[in-house]
Protein backbone atom coordinates (compact mmCIF):
# COMPACT_ATOMS: atom_id res chain seq x y z
CA UNK A 1 0.00 0.00 0.00
CA UNK A 2 1.22 3.49 -1.10
CA UNK A 3 1.86 6.04 1.90
CA UNK A 4 2.17 9.51 0.98
CA UNK A 5 1.83 12.70 3.25
CA UNK A 6 -0.26 15.69 1.84
CA UNK A 7 1.58 19.34 2.10
CA UNK A 8 -0.99 22.34 2.07
CA UNK A 9 0.60 25.73 1.04
CA UNK A 10 -0.64 28.69 -0.09
CA UNK A 11 1.29 29.46 -3.61
CA UNK A 12 1.06 32.43 -6.01
CA UNK A 13 -1.86 33.77 -4.32
CA UNK A 14 -3.85 30.38 -4.27
CA UNK A 15 -5.77 29.13 -1.11
CA UNK A 16 -3.77 26.20 -0.83
CA UNK A 17 -1.70 23.68 -3.73
CA UNK A 18 -1.77 19.98 -3.31
CA UNK A 19 1.83 18.58 -3.52
CA UNK A 20 1.87 14.92 -2.80
CA UNK A 21 -0.88 12.48 -3.53
CA UNK A 22 -2.35 9.56 -0.77
CA UNK A 23 -3.30 7.02 -2.66
CA UNK A 24 -6.06 5.96 0.09
CA UNK A 25 -7.57 9.34 0.34
CA UNK A 26 -10.13 10.19 -2.76
CA UNK A 27 -10.73 13.60 -1.06
CA UNK A 28 -8.29 15.45 -2.99
CA UNK A 29 -9.29 13.68 -6.01
CA UNK A 30 -12.88 14.63 -5.31
CA UNK A 31 -11.93 18.37 -4.80
CA UNK A 32 -10.62 18.77 -8.35
CA UNK A 33 -12.64 16.50 -10.14
CA UNK A 34 -15.47 19.08 -8.45
CA UNK A 35 -13.85 21.72 -10.02
CA UNK A 36 -13.29 20.45 -13.01
CA UNK A 37 -16.82 18.98 -13.47
CA UNK A 38 -18.71 22.24 -11.72
CA UNK A 39 -20.43 23.24 -15.50
CA UNK A 40 -21.89 19.50 -16.50
CA UNK A 41 -23.66 18.11 -13.87
CA UNK A 42 -21.57 15.72 -12.94
CA UNK A 43 -19.88 17.67 -9.57
CA UNK A 44 -22.63 16.28 -7.40
CA UNK A 45 -20.77 12.99 -7.67
CA UNK A 46 -17.70 14.44 -6.12
CA UNK A 47 -19.25 17.49 -3.88
CA UNK A 48 -19.57 15.72 -0.40
CA UNK A 49 -15.95 14.91 -0.49
CA UNK A 50 -14.83 18.24 -1.66
CA UNK A 51 -16.46 20.05 0.98
CA UNK A 52 -15.17 17.68 3.24
CA UNK A 53 -11.83 18.66 2.21
CA UNK A 54 -12.12 21.83 1.49
CA UNK A 55 -13.16 22.57 5.24
CA UNK A 56 -9.55 20.28 6.47
CA UNK A 57 -7.61 22.94 4.68
CA UNK A 58 -9.65 25.90 5.93
CA UNK A 59 -9.05 24.46 9.52
CA UNK A 60 -5.56 23.81 8.92
CA UNK A 61 -5.06 27.91 7.43
CA UNK A 62 -7.39 29.06 9.89
CA UNK A 63 -7.10 26.64 13.35
CA UNK A 64 -8.70 29.19 15.69
CA UNK A 65 -12.01 29.66 13.48
CA UNK A 66 -14.99 28.08 13.64
CA UNK A 67 -15.79 26.80 10.30
CA UNK A 68 -19.00 26.11 9.01
CA UNK A 69 -20.70 24.48 6.41
CA UNK A 70 -21.86 27.42 4.89
CA UNK A 71 -18.12 29.34 4.20
CA UNK A 72 -16.68 26.07 3.12
CA UNK A 73 -19.62 26.42 0.46
CA UNK A 74 -18.69 29.66 -0.36
CA UNK A 75 -14.68 28.90 -0.35
CA UNK A 76 -15.39 26.14 -2.85
CA UNK A 77 -17.87 27.95 -5.31
CA UNK A 78 -15.14 30.87 -4.92
CA UNK A 79 -11.86 28.43 -6.12
CA UNK A 80 -14.60 27.16 -9.04
CA UNK A 81 -13.06 30.99 -10.47
CA UNK A 82 -9.75 30.51 -9.28
CA UNK A 83 -8.67 27.48 -10.09
CA UNK A 84 -5.93 26.02 -12.53
CA UNK A 85 -5.89 29.09 -15.19
CA UNK A 86 -2.48 27.86 -16.05
CA UNK A 87 -2.74 24.25 -16.88
CA UNK A 88 -0.98 23.25 -19.53
CA UNK A 89 -3.94 20.72 -21.30
CA UNK A 90 -7.25 22.19 -20.51
CA UNK A 91 -10.35 20.42 -21.31
CA UNK A 92 -11.77 22.19 -24.42
CA UNK A 93 -14.63 25.01 -23.76
CA UNK A 94 -17.60 23.28 -25.44
CA UNK A 95 -17.20 19.58 -25.25
CA UNK A 96 -19.39 17.45 -27.43
CA UNK A 97 -19.08 13.95 -25.16
CA UNK A 98 -18.11 12.99 -21.79
CA UNK A 99 -15.76 10.27 -20.99
CA UNK A 100 -13.72 8.33 -18.04
CA UNK A 101 -9.77 7.19 -17.96
CA UNK A 102 -8.99 4.54 -16.17
CA UNK A 103 -5.50 3.44 -16.24
CA UNK A 104 -4.75 6.79 -16.64
CA UNK A 105 -1.00 6.75 -16.43
CA UNK A 106 0.00 10.54 -17.23
CA UNK A 107 -2.73 10.94 -19.83
CA UNK A 108 -2.03 9.99 -23.64
CA UNK A 109 -5.67 8.84 -23.63
CA UNK A 110 -6.81 12.21 -22.05
CA UNK A 111 -4.82 14.29 -24.27
CA UNK A 112 -6.38 12.45 -27.18
CA UNK A 113 -9.81 12.30 -26.42
CA UNK A 114 -10.01 16.17 -25.33
CA UNK A 115 -8.75 17.25 -28.81
CA UNK A 116 -11.66 15.48 -29.96
CA UNK A 117 -14.15 17.74 -27.88
CA UNK A 118 -14.48 15.42 -25.34
CA UNK A 119 -15.10 15.92 -21.63
CA UNK A 120 -12.86 13.76 -18.74
CA UNK A 121 -15.28 13.37 -16.38
CA UNK A 122 -13.68 10.30 -13.83
CA UNK A 123 -9.93 9.07 -13.72
CA UNK A 124 -8.59 6.63 -11.90
CA UNK A 125 -4.70 5.46 -11.57
CA UNK A 126 -2.87 4.32 -8.62
CA UNK A 127 0.83 4.99 -9.37
CA UNK A 128 1.82 8.07 -7.11
CA UNK A 129 4.66 9.31 -10.09
CA UNK A 130 1.68 8.82 -12.94
CA UNK A 131 -0.36 11.13 -10.20
CA UNK A 132 1.79 14.17 -9.95
CA UNK A 133 2.21 14.08 -13.58
CA UNK A 134 -1.15 13.76 -14.15
CA UNK A 135 -1.95 16.61 -11.86
CA UNK A 136 0.36 18.63 -13.21
CA UNK A 137 -1.13 18.30 -17.00
CA UNK A 138 -4.45 18.77 -16.02
CA UNK A 139 -4.57 19.84 -12.97
CA UNK A 140 -6.47 17.01 -11.62
CA UNK A 141 -5.78 14.42 -9.13
CA UNK A 142 -6.64 11.08 -10.25
CA UNK A 143 -8.74 8.78 -8.12
CA UNK A 144 -6.52 5.36 -6.87
CA UNK A 145 -6.94 1.74 -7.36
CA UNK A 146 -10.07 0.81 -9.56
CA UNK A 147 -10.57 -2.71 -7.88
CA UNK A 148 -11.92 -0.89 -4.94
CA UNK A 149 -16.02 -0.37 -4.70
CA UNK A 150 -15.16 3.15 -2.99
CA UNK A 151 -13.43 4.04 -5.95
CA UNK A 152 -16.13 2.91 -8.43
CA UNK A 153 -19.00 4.29 -6.07
CA UNK A 154 -17.29 8.14 -7.25
CA UNK A 155 -17.51 6.91 -11.18
CA UNK A 156 -20.43 9.60 -12.53
CA UNK A 157 -23.65 7.97 -14.56
CA UNK A 158 -24.04 9.06 -18.24
CA UNK A 159 -20.78 9.36 -19.99
CA UNK A 160 -20.16 8.64 -23.42
CA UNK A 161 -17.23 6.81 -23.90
CA UNK A 162 -15.30 4.43 -21.51
CA UNK A 163 -11.24 4.52 -22.01
CA UNK A 164 -9.02 2.12 -20.46
CA UNK A 165 -5.68 0.91 -20.91
CA UNK A 166 -5.68 -1.96 -19.05
CA UNK A 167 -3.07 -4.74 -18.00
CA UNK A 168 -2.16 -8.17 -19.49
CA UNK A 169 -3.49 -11.25 -17.25
CA UNK A 170 -4.54 -14.82 -17.80
CA UNK A 171 -7.69 -16.06 -17.36
CA UNK A 172 -8.84 -19.27 -15.25
CA UNK A 173 -11.28 -20.69 -18.51
CA UNK A 174 -9.85 -24.51 -18.46
CA UNK A 175 -13.10 -26.65 -19.09
CA UNK A 176 -15.31 -23.18 -19.36
CA UNK A 177 -17.36 -21.26 -21.74
CA UNK A 178 -14.59 -18.11 -21.24
CA UNK A 179 -17.09 -15.36 -19.91
CA UNK A 180 -17.84 -12.61 -17.35
CA UNK A 181 -17.00 -14.72 -13.80
CA UNK A 182 -14.16 -16.22 -15.44
CA UNK A 183 -12.74 -13.04 -15.42
CA UNK A 184 -13.31 -12.31 -11.85
CA UNK A 185 -9.64 -11.87 -10.14
CA UNK A 186 -8.05 -9.73 -13.21
CA UNK A 187 -8.57 -5.93 -14.01
CA UNK A 188 -10.53 -6.82 -17.02
CA UNK A 189 -12.89 -7.94 -14.54
CA UNK A 190 -13.49 -4.58 -13.36
CA UNK A 191 -13.43 -2.83 -16.82
CA UNK A 192 -15.94 -5.46 -17.71
CA UNK A 193 -17.99 -4.46 -13.83
CA UNK A 194 -18.09 -0.65 -14.71
CA UNK A 195 -18.81 -1.37 -18.64
CA UNK A 196 -22.09 -4.07 -17.26
CA UNK A 197 -22.90 -1.18 -14.74
CA UNK A 198 -23.08 1.69 -16.49
CA UNK A 199 -23.50 1.06 -20.01
CA UNK A 200 -21.45 3.74 -22.06
CA UNK A 201 -21.67 4.30 -25.53
CA UNK A 202 -18.80 3.38 -26.65
CA UNK A 203 -15.71 1.57 -24.78
CA UNK A 204 -12.10 2.07 -26.33
CA UNK A 205 -9.09 -0.17 -24.94
CA UNK A 206 -5.99 -0.43 -25.59
CA UNK A 207 -3.17 -3.17 -24.89
CA UNK A 208 0.58 -4.69 -25.90
CA UNK A 209 0.34 -6.51 -28.68
CA UNK A 210 0.97 -9.51 -27.13
CA UNK A 211 -2.05 -9.91 -25.95
CA UNK A 212 -3.32 -11.31 -29.29
CA UNK A 213 -1.39 -14.22 -28.39
CA UNK A 214 -1.43 -14.40 -24.61
CA UNK A 215 -2.46 -17.73 -23.10
CA UNK A 216 -1.88 -19.51 -26.29
CA UNK A 217 -4.97 -16.39 -27.46
CA UNK A 218 -7.20 -17.59 -24.70
CA UNK A 219 -7.45 -14.10 -23.26
CA UNK A 220 -8.49 -12.22 -26.00
CA UNK A 221 -10.96 -14.58 -27.07
CA UNK A 222 -12.46 -14.49 -23.32
CA UNK A 223 -12.58 -10.87 -23.34
CA UNK A 224 -14.18 -10.15 -26.84
CA UNK A 225 -16.69 -12.73 -25.55
CA UNK A 226 -17.47 -11.12 -22.52
CA UNK A 227 -17.70 -7.65 -24.68
CA UNK A 228 -19.78 -9.30 -27.29
CA UNK A 229 -21.97 -11.74 -25.67
CA UNK A 230 -22.03 -10.97 -21.85
CA UNK A 231 -22.37 -7.07 -22.15
CA UNK A 232 -23.92 -6.36 -25.54
CA UNK A 233 -21.83 -4.81 -27.14
CA UNK A 234 -20.70 -4.86 -30.89
CA UNK A 235 -16.81 -5.74 -31.23
CA UNK A 236 -15.24 -5.63 -34.99
CA UNK A 237 -11.81 -7.86 -34.61
CA UNK A 238 -9.20 -6.09 -32.64
CA UNK A 239 -6.44 -4.57 -34.46
CA UNK A 240 -2.49 -3.73 -33.70
CA UNK A 241 -1.17 -0.53 -34.81
CA UNK A 242 2.17 1.36 -34.82
CA UNK A 243 2.48 4.72 -33.46
CA UNK A 244 5.64 5.49 -35.66
CA UNK A 245 3.01 4.41 -38.94
CA UNK A 246 0.75 7.74 -38.16
CA UNK A 247 4.13 10.64 -37.63
CA UNK A 248 4.68 9.63 -34.35
CA UNK A 249 8.76 9.34 -33.44
CA UNK A 250 8.23 6.00 -31.06
CA UNK A 251 7.76 2.62 -32.31
CA UNK A 252 4.86 1.68 -30.31
CA UNK A 253 2.81 -0.94 -31.52
CA UNK A 254 -0.81 -1.55 -29.17
CA UNK A 255 -4.12 -3.55 -29.44
CA UNK A 256 -6.87 -1.40 -29.68
CA UNK A 257 -10.15 -2.72 -28.63
CA UNK A 258 -13.30 -0.72 -30.15
CA UNK A 259 -16.83 -1.33 -29.18
CA UNK A 260 -20.51 -0.19 -28.99
CA UNK A 261 -23.85 -0.31 -27.81
CA UNK A 262 -26.11 -2.63 -30.33
CA UNK A 263 -28.73 -0.69 -29.06
CA UNK A 264 -27.04 1.84 -31.05
CA UNK A 265 -27.32 0.22 -34.43
CA UNK A 266 -23.62 0.75 -35.20
CA UNK A 267 -22.96 -2.33 -37.37
CA UNK A 268 -19.36 -1.12 -38.84
CA UNK A 269 -16.32 0.39 -38.10
CA UNK A 270 -12.88 0.83 -39.72
CA UNK A 271 -9.59 1.46 -37.85
CA UNK A 272 -7.44 4.37 -39.58
CA UNK A 273 -4.51 3.64 -42.45
CA UNK A 274 -1.64 4.43 -41.67
CA UNK A 275 -0.42 7.75 -42.76
CA UNK A 276 3.31 6.66 -43.28
CA UNK A 277 4.52 9.71 -42.06
CA UNK A 278 8.29 9.50 -40.49
CA UNK A 279 9.06 11.68 -38.17
CA UNK A 280 11.77 11.84 -35.50
CA UNK A 281 12.09 13.47 -32.13
CA UNK A 282 13.47 16.79 -32.95
CA UNK A 283 10.28 17.18 -35.71
CA UNK A 284 7.89 17.61 -32.62
CA UNK A 285 10.05 19.57 -30.05
CA UNK A 286 8.40 23.07 -29.53
CA UNK A 287 11.59 24.35 -27.23
CA UNK A 288 14.53 23.12 -25.49
CA UNK A 289 13.31 23.81 -22.12
CA UNK A 290 9.76 21.89 -21.76
CA UNK A 291 7.71 23.26 -18.63
CA UNK A 292 5.74 20.61 -18.48
CA UNK A 293 6.25 18.11 -15.59
CA UNK A 294 7.04 14.36 -15.81
CA UNK A 295 8.07 11.52 -13.85
CA UNK A 296 9.28 7.98 -14.08
CA UNK A 297 7.83 5.48 -12.24
CA UNK A 298 10.10 3.08 -9.69
CA UNK A 299 9.70 -0.04 -11.88
CA UNK A 300 10.30 1.74 -15.30
CA UNK A 301 13.55 3.58 -13.72
CA UNK A 302 15.08 0.50 -13.02
CA UNK A 303 14.21 -0.85 -16.40
CA UNK A 304 16.32 2.01 -17.76
CA UNK A 305 19.03 1.28 -15.48
CA UNK A 306 19.63 -2.01 -16.56
CA UNK A 307 19.40 -1.10 -19.85
CA UNK A 308 22.01 1.00 -20.07
CA UNK A 309 24.90 -2.07 -19.51
CA UNK A 310 23.79 -2.99 -22.55
CA UNK A 311 24.83 -2.61 -25.64
CA UNK A 312 22.63 -1.11 -28.38
CA UNK A 313 22.57 0.06 -31.94
CA UNK A 314 21.57 4.34 -32.32
CA UNK A 315 18.44 3.91 -33.48
CA UNK A 316 16.08 6.60 -35.53
CA UNK A 317 13.45 5.80 -33.23
CA UNK A 318 12.11 5.81 -29.55
CA UNK A 319 12.14 2.94 -27.90
CA UNK A 320 9.80 2.95 -24.76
Amino acid sequence: MLKERIDIETIDGQLFEIKIIEPDDSKPASFTHYLHNHKNGVSQFYKKDALSFVKQILKKEYPNEQITQEFAEEALQYLIFDFNKSVPFPAPEKPKFKFIDLFAGIGGFRLAFQNLKGKCVFTSEWDKYSKQTYKANFGEIPFGDITKTETKNYIPDNFDVLCAGFPCQAFSIAGRRGGFEDTRGTLFFDVAEIIKKKQPKAIFLENVKGLRNHDKGKTLATILNVLREDLNYYVPEPQILNAKEFGVPQNRERIFIVGFRKDLGIKDFQYPEPTNQNSVLDDILEQKEVSVKYYLSTTYLQTLKKSQSKTRKQRKWIWL
